[in-house]
């Protein structure tokens, strides 16, 4: 057992420092210095991450009229911010490997995720957001300290997983039970650790508690709204049986009509199956 979230976290040696060429990319954006040649060159040295990169950029997660060519033209379209997200986004899951399939389906984990990131990205356009990214990172990973859990104790949330199929629980609500800390606040921890924004940190850590974020209550919003539309359509799945309760200070936070629900849901398919197809991901179902 682990006393707190940043305790477990600071434990798992092989998780608390972020995909490697995400933090080389991470520091040439956070230089002054540097250029949008630089950044091209570092994600160039790893075929893999520059075909993925160049798929998501060309599909219709983007919608770019004019195909995209090259990394350099990907910075230039993208921007330098975007392009590291996305690094993340296509690196993230190998910090992962190995966890026991009993436990949990990592693709149907990773389904989830990235239909609650292209949710929350659908969510923030349709209420005419300016910069989606965050929304689609944080939607991503918002369950990630899950993946920590089942690293460090894995005998113990195989108890919890057992308690939340015989009784219904939520998952988060047991886990506050047994340990004093929830996923989202483990996942807040490994963010802070990977030296991400604080607000995605927050976006993460809160987004079964909507109401308690400072820094900008609108993404935790989504994010948590996101969740439960991707809970509810059954698009992949990260552990929980039973589709989470929406908090209406979430939604009166959103302040748009639920009328748009059908339109954004629509939107978010079609860029979800693109996503998919752009990272050899299936699509649930």
């Amino acid at each position: 057992m682990f006393s707190s979230a940043a305790s477990l976290v600071r434990s798992a040696d092989k998780i608390a420092s972020p995909p490697r060429v995400f933090q080389k990319v991470n520091q040439i954006v956070n230089d002054p210095n540097s250029t949008t040649e630089d950044i091209a060159r570092v994600i160039g040295e790893d075929a893999g991450i520059t075909l993925r990169l160049l798929r998501v950029v060309n599909s219709a997660f983007f919608g770019y009229n004019q195909k995209i060519e090259s990394l350099d033209q990907a910075v230039m379209a993208l921007g330098t911010s975007q392009v590291r997200d996305l690094v993340l986004a296509t690196t993230v899951a190998e910090k992962f490997e190995g966890l026991p399939e009993d436990l949990i389906s990592m693709e149907s984990f990773w389904q989830h995720s990235l239909a609650c990131g292209v949710m929350a990205r659908s969510l923030a356009q349709a209420g005419r957001q300016i910069n989606l990214e965050p929304f689609f990172l944080g939607g991503m990973l918002h369950d990630v300290g899950r993946l920590v859990m089942l690293f460090r104790m894995p005998e113990k949330c195989r108890l919890i997983v057992t308690r939340c199929q015989q009784t219904g629980e939520m998952m988060h609500v047991v886990e506050r039970e047994v340990f004093g800390y929830d996923h989202a606040e483990v996942g807040g921890c490994l963010l802070n650790t990977w030296g991400l924004p604080p607000h995605l940190e927050e976006a993460v850590a809160s987004h079964h508690l909507p109401p308690r974020a400072v820094r900008n209550p609108l993404l935790t919003a989504l994010v948590h709204i996101a969740d439960v539309m991707v809970n509810a359509l059954k698009l992949g799945n990260s552990g929980n049986l039973v589709v989470p309760r929406l908090s209406a200070a979430a939604w009166s936070r959103y302040g748009m009509a639920a009328t748009i629900l059908h339109g954004v849901v629509e939107q978010m398919d079609v860029q979800y199956r693109a996503f998919l197809r752009a990272v050899d991901m299936k699509y649930p179902g």
